[in-house]
Order: structure tokens, then sequence, then C-alpha cells
């Protein structure tokens, strides 16, 4: 969904600047995705002065702003890696901004930047706060510059980053990618370019929104998190097979151990933690979806804002996964055993009725 998210920033940002959109006395061009450039010529016609300029640049601006506050109100408490109900709505939101542009466009006035800048800004906000400030797609200096802080890395041996560099360039090469298609598709279609680009974030929405409402049943309620940590009770031992990922009550409480070594406060937040797991062995890595789950069941829990865990908290909540583990087992066990007594009750009647016959 990333890929294609900033397949669609550049395909957008590409018409916009391409200069097709507004041919003649009113021709204009501006960057709908990254600001740097946008920043530095609304400070340039500030002095000049171009007024008319300048409040062109500063409403491209606020509308990129405007987009990830739209975000943020649609998601106030996001958790990293994991796809909120609420994303499908958001970017059915953004692709309604991106319509909204494609029809302006058609009218040969400047508003069409704006609105396809608060798509962009929207979706970016949702990339952030996915990724927990990890990944822009509609931005390129940053991920430019991790690229080339990752790659420095691994060349020295460091490759604890390679997960996140072979994400930033396949941004970084669908952004490229679809600037190649929105500049062609701007040359040929001119004003009616943007249209594919509306129905294209239409339909990445509506895919969006089918697969949240799939995997959180209708949108209504969210999967319990602790349902994903498989955890081996102090009192028990592993079966010692190699297709055994469990993790046991000591070694969860190591990982708190080793993680709050890094905090200042000697908690665990849920930066620390996911620095952590992408950094741990393939067993712990399994593990990652339960481990984010004790912060968000806390945060649920507690509903204070607070996404840090002292040792006590966190101890208590591996207790309550291993006592919501066990009454899931036992339901599973008892629901076996009535099917195996209501099958013997089949068999049983089957043979009385074929006696009988």
């Amino acid at each position: 969904v990333g890929l294609l998210m900033a397949f669609s920033a550049g395909y957008s940002n590409a018409v916009c600047l391409g200069g097709f959109l507004n041919v003649g006395a009113d021709s204009a061009t501006q960057s709908v995705a990254g600001l740097t450039g946008v920043y530095t010529n609304s400070a340039i016609f500030l002095v000049e002065p171009d007024y008319e300029e300048m409040s062109f640049m500063f409403g491209t601006i606020f509308s990129v702003m405007f987009g990830a506050f739209l975000a943020a109100i649609m998601n106030p408490y996001p958790i990293a890696f994991e796809i909120s109900p609420r994303y499908g709505p958001t970017f059915l939101l953004g692709s309604l901004f991106m319509v909204v542009g494609a029809t302006e466009a058609l009218h040969n006035n400047r508003r069409e930047f704006f609105f396809t800048a608060i798509a962009n800004g929207l979706m970016n906000g949702v990339s952030s706060m996915y990724s927990a400030n990890l990944l822009r797609t509609s931005h390129l200096t940053g991920t430019t510059t991790d690229i080339g802080l990752f790659l420095g890395m691994a060349l020295r041996g460091n490759r604890t980053n390679n997960w996140k560099l072979y994400i930033l360039i396949g941004l970084a090469v669908f952004f490229w990618t679809g600037s190649v298609c929105g500049y062609v598709a701007s040359q040929m279609k001119r004003q009616y370019s943007l249209i594919f680009n509306a129905c294209f974030l239409f339909l990445l929405s509506v895919s969006v929104t089918i697969r949240t409402c799939i995997l959180y049943h209708g949108c209504t309620k969210w999967t319990d998190a602790l349902d994903h940590l498989d955890v081996v009770p102090k009192n028990q031992e592993a079966d010692g097979t190699e297709n055994d990922d469990r993790l046991s009550e000591d070694e969860l409480e190591k990982i708190f151990d080793e993680i709050a070594a890094l905090s200042e406060d000697g908690e665990v937040d849920q930066h620390l933690l996911l620095a952590y797991l992408a950094s741990q062995d393939l067993k712990v890595k399994k593990n990652r979806k339960g481990l984010v789950g004790l912060l968000h069941h806390a945060f649920v829990t507690r509903g204070d804002g607070d996404w840090k865990l002292d040792k006590e908290e966190w101890k208590d909540l591996v207790h309550q996964s291993i006592i919501h583990q066990s009454m899931m087992n036992s339901a599973m066990l008892n629901q076996s055993m009535m099917t195996t007594h209501m099958t013997k009750e089949s068999i049983l009647k089957s043979s009385k009725n074929l006696y009988s016959s």
C-alpha cells in the first residue's frame, strides 16, 4: 500500500509541476508533495515583493498541513505498524480531496493545487503515523538521506536497518515511476490528467477499507492484541521443537530489562520496543504483534494517552495474556469434546436405525 501511495504522490506532483494544467495567462506550476522549494519561494516572493505568488505558496503549504491535520483528527492514537479500522475512512477522505482537485483542474483555476496538496498531506500523514515517523510517501528529502545513511552503515557492517533500506528504496522508485507516468499523462491529457490519479487513489482507498473491515470484523472492534502473544508459563516448559516459537515468562522479563536499559526512566515505550524488535532474532520477531499488543492493551485499558510501561505493568500484562491464552485453550478443548460427544451420539443413532431397519 505504501508503494502505491508513493506512486500516486509522484504522479500528482509531476502533473502539477509539468505546466500543462493551467495554460495561458494564468499558467502555474507548483509542487504538491515536497514543500522545501515552496517555503523558499514564499520567502523570495515576500522580498520581491509578489504577494499574489506568495499567497499561492502559503496556500499550498497550509493545504498539506491541513491534510496531515485531518489524518491526525481521524487517528488520534495511532499504533505503529498496525492498520487501524479508521485508516479506511481516512483513505477515502484523501481520495475525495483528490477527486475535487481533478474536478477543479477542468475549470482552469489554481484551486486544484490546494485540494491535491491536501490529499497528499493526508496520505503522507497516514504513512507517517503507521510507520512511527519512519516513512514518507510524498517527501523524498528525508528518504534520500536515510538511504545514504543506511547504505553507509551496511558498508561498515551494521545491517540492522537493512529492512528499512529496502522499503525506502522501493518508495523512491515508485515515486519516481509515478512522476514519469504523471508527466506523460499531463502532456497527453493536460487538465484531465488528474482524473486517473483520483480514480487510482479511490480504488486503493476502497481496498484498504475492505481489508480493515475483514481484519477487524466490520470495523466495530479491535482484535484482542493479547491473543497474538503465546507465552510459556513458568511452571511449564517449551516442547523443545524447532517450530516452538513461544516466549517464556523469563524471556519476556529479560526483553523488558534489555529495552528498559536503553531508556532514561527505566520504562518501555513504543519506539524503544520497535527498535528492539527490529534487531532481535527470528523467534522474538515472530512475536512482534503480541509484544506491541501489550502496549496497545495497556493504552486501551488505562486510556491516559501514555504508551509507557514499567516492569510491574509489563509482568501484569504478560500474566493476563497467559490467563487469556488458558481460557481460549479451555474453550477450544470443551468445543472439541462437545464435537466428539455429538459425533459418538450420531454414530450410535445411525447404528440403532440400521439395526431397526
